[in-house]
């Protein structure tokens, strides 16, 4: 049962389109019903009854927009950078008046 429902989970989390039949996609699988109910319900407490605590797994179910997503650092912010200039300042010389 393991393989064959990691090969799902798998598929779900690589193509979002693959949810769209996704009851024909559970109903192949060979799992028992309330492992079934869990899947097309995608219900939290239902999944931890069914696959128990392990964490390969549950970071097999967490679909992509459950997991938080990155958050892009705005320009400048990084003490590296370089100050920023003016447009009419230029590298080793006076800014110009």
């Amino acid at each position: 049962m393991t393989a064959p429902l990691i090969a799902f989970l798998d598929t779900l989390g690589r193509d979002p389109l693959a949810a769209e039949n996704l009851h024909a996609r559970v109903a192949a699988l060979d799992v028992d019903a309330p492992t079934r109910a869990a899947l097309i319900g995608r219900d939290a407490g239902a999944l931890a009854r069914a696959f128990g605590t392990s964490p390969p797994l549950w970071c097999m179910v967490f679909s992509p927009e459950d997991e938080p997503k990155p958050q892009d650092d705005p320009p400048g912010d990084d003490p590296g950078d370089p100050p920023d200039r003016q447009p009419d300042e230029r590298p080793g010389r006076d800014p110009v008046p």
